[in-house]
């Protein structure tokens, strides 16, 4: 007998049923299974979609930031979401809307329907496809933590709906459960790991030296995330290099592997962000970057491979580049390789303060200096007693190289630039200069003709002496004739009275020659009163001075305007002279507190002569040195008249310029007469607190000592 309509429709549900029932108690088992999640969530999925006939299947996570991630999906291009930027933006805002909904709880929108929007600025959420959208929540601990999204066919029956929710409900209270379940192997790996990270942090922050943060890095990061090796990439004054690789001593930066690594960690630290490379390429990547990943991987062969670029939080208010970088790779990676990128991240968290910290100590400028300080005010007992200490330790040292180092002695004076042999003419008489005839710079032999000049007592004098010379002239005459007409005694008498009048002539004659000689007339009768300023000849050491070149130079200017028509005196100074091809001398004045040292140096030092050190205003960038002796100091001191810069009485002596130095002045044309100069006259050495401070000294003993 066979069974009715009924009784086969009941066999059948029951038949469902228990496929359904099987279902669940396989994603069951799987929850307590170590399967990581895309595995797991892409059995479930496919169970789920089986289980209600649905084409179109996603399961979506919520990361560690709070956005979804797609963990898994079956056919969702199929859906018809990213036709349009429209229906991209309904179907954001309605996982949004989901993820955000308090309490969780399960909903379904039907083809081309919405929820209608509470922000006119945003799209709608709502479901932009031809299918009826499922979705329900994850929920664990009472916190969404994820979506199950289910596209169902139009053409099923609305009743039905309820049913596949309450379903799609228990599967995703199963991925809630083995979501708490993973977060509990998570936890439990995290305890381990914590306590392996506090050794970690020890080391890492042991030592300031940014290469020896970097190998503790590479070498226990490694043994931290499990991975084959983890590599420290540094920028060091502004040029990148890998300083640690795991399991190595030395880091041979000129191998290509290397060269590659650095290449490759210098785009994504320029770039910013984490590259993690799973085995397959994203084409999203900046080009230099996706370049230089491709050269890598060519000579290294990961199959997984981490980048993150380090950046303390200190940093980020600085536009300072990225400054180091930490590398995992694996070459057999496991099949869920998210955990070794959460554990290499826990890895950079801590040791990108340490990193920055050695980096930040090694730009402390001069800390070769300031660490020994640092020690020496730890051992005194802090800050305060450092600072006094110190302080005491440098006015020890100071005094004691006041007291006990040497240096030299040097006692300043002004002077001039001078020819060492020079004249200065004067008028031979009074007189009116009628002419000069030389000009400022002229060079002239000796003896030369200066000027013209006349005076009229002299002109007076001269006629007097020829009116006596030819009187006496006149007498001779006319007794030398008495002698020849008279008797013998007249003749007699006349003989000597003629030769007392030649007697008198002569002598008149030699009297005009000698003025005419003292006083450089001219001997032309017409011109009488008229004589002459002639250049001097050069005595016999001047000469030995000079050398065959015997001319003298005019150093005087401006004196034509001046002298021409001037009555003048035997004591008015008319004109300089010089020999500038000779030596040269500065003549120095020294003031008379100094002039003390520097007799004192002479008996000191056993020595008659005395170094000088000089500069000269027009050349004042340049040091130049003479030689002072002891018999070229003038005897007396004497006021300088108004000099406002020197009020005190001077000392005048002169300083001989040495042979090396007066060619050098010669050669670049600085041997100007009456150029000034600053002299230090070096009187030895003595104690460097008295060559410096001298003059204190010697104004608290005038004050002070000896005023008690």
């Amino acid at each position: 007998m066979s069974a009715g309509p009924e009784a086969l429709d009941r066999n059948a549900l029951e038949q469902e049923r228990r496929k359904l029932n099987l279902r669940l108690e396989e994603v069951s088992r799987l929850c307590e299974s170590e399967m990581p999640p895309s595995v797991f969530y892409g059995e479930l999925l496919r169970r789920l979609l089986e289980s209600l006939a649905a084409p179109i299947g996603a399961v979506w996570l919520k990361t560690a930031q709070g956005n979804l991630q797609l963990q898994f999906q079956i056919n969702l291009r199929d859906a018809g979401f990213e036709k349009t930027d429209e229906s991209r933006a309904m179907h954001e805002e309605l996982l949004r809307y989901a993820l955000t909904q308090t309490p969780p709880k399960p909903f379904h929108l039907m083809p081309r329907t919405g929820l209608g929007s509470t922000d006119p600025s945003k799209p709608a959420p709502g479901n932009p496809t031809d299918y009826v959208l499922l979705v329900v929540p994850i929920v664990v601990n009472g916190v969404t933590a994820g979506l199950i999204e289910i596209g169902q066919g139009a053409n099923r029956a609305a009743n039905a709906i309820p049913g596949f929710l309450q379903y799609a409900t228990l599967m995703a209270d199963l991925a809630g459960r083995y979501q708490r379940n993973q977060n509990m192997a998570s936890m439990a790996g995290q305890q381990q790991l914590w306590s392996q990270l506090e050794v970690f942090s020890r080391q890492i922050h042991g030592t300031l030296t940014p290469v020896d943060v970097a190998y503790v890095v590479a070498n226990e990061g490694r043994r931290l995330v499990a991975c084959d090796r983890v590599s420290v990439v540094l920028r060091q004054h502004g040029d990148i290099a890998v300083e640690a690789i795991s399991g190595a001593d030395v880091v041979e930066k000129r191998s290509n592997l290397v060269q590659l690594m650095r290449a490759l960690t210098k785009e994504v630290m320029n770039w910013g962000e984490k590259l993690v490379f799973t085995g397959v390429k994203d084409d999203t990547l900046p080009p230099k970057v996706l370049n230089a990943l491709d050269n890598y991987l060519a000579e290294s062969g990961s199959k997984l491979l981490v980048i993150q670029p380090l950046k303390d939080e200190r940093e980020e208010k600085t536009n300072l580049p990225i400054r180091s970088a930490i590398i995992m790779e694996c070459f057999d990676p496991p099949t869920d390789a998210q955990q070794l990128v959460a554990r290499l991240d826990v890895v950079g968290r801590h040791c990108t303060s340490a990193l920055y910290n050695a980096i930040e100590h090694r730009r402390i400028p001069m800390r070769w200096l300031w660490l020994p300080i640092v020690k020496f005010q730890e051992g005194l007992g802090g800050q305060k007693k450092a600072i006094m200490a110190a302080a005491s330790a440098g006015i020890v040292l100071l005094v004691s190289i006041l007291i006990l180092v040497p240096y030299p002695l040097k006692m300043e004076a002004t002077g001039q630039l001078q020819p060492e042999v020079r004249r200065k003419i004067f008028p031979a008489t009074e007189g009116i200069i009628r002419e000069i005839r030389v000009g400022p710079g002229a060079t002239i032999p000796e003896n030369t003709n200066l000027g013209v000049m006349h005076d009229g007592q002299l002109e007076r004098e001269i006629r007097g002496f020829r009116k006596e010379i030819q009187l006496a002239a006149a007498d001779m005459v006319m007794y030398e004739q008495r002698a020849s007409k008279g008797n013998e005694s007249d003749k007699l008498q006349s003989h000597t009275e003629a030769e007392k009048t030649r007697i008198l002539r002569d002598a008149k004659e030699k009297e005009l020659m000698a003025l005419l000689a003292r006083t450089n007339g001219d001997p032309v009768p017409q011109r009488e009163g008229t004589f002459y300023l002639r250049a001097p000849f050069f005595n016999s050491t001047e000469a030995a001075l000079v050398g065959e070149k015997r001319n003298w130079t005019v150093l005087s200017t401006n004196f034509k305007e001046d002298l021409t028509e001037r009555a003048v005196k035997p004591t008015d100074e008319l004109l300089r002279l010089g020999a500038v091809n000779g030596p040269w001398e500065i003549e120095t004045k020294i003031p008379q507190q100094n002039i003390g040292h520097i007799l004192k140096a002479y008996r000191d030092l056993n020595s008659e002569v005395l170094d000088v050190e000089f500069i000269l205003r027009a050349d004042s960038s340049r040091k130049f040195h003479g030689r002072l002796r002891r018999d070229r100091i003038g005897g007396e001191a004497m006021p300088l008249g108004n000099d406002q810069e020197h009020p005190d009485p001077m000392v005048t002596a002169f300083v001989t310029i040495t042979k090396e130095d007066l060619d050098k002045l010669r050669k670049d044309n600085l041997l100007v007469s009456g150029t000034e100069i600053r002299a230090k006259v070096r009187c030895g050495n003595k104690p460097m607190g008295y060559s410096l401070f001298y003059g204190v000294w010697e104004f608290f003993y005038e004050k002070v000592v000896f005023f008690f």
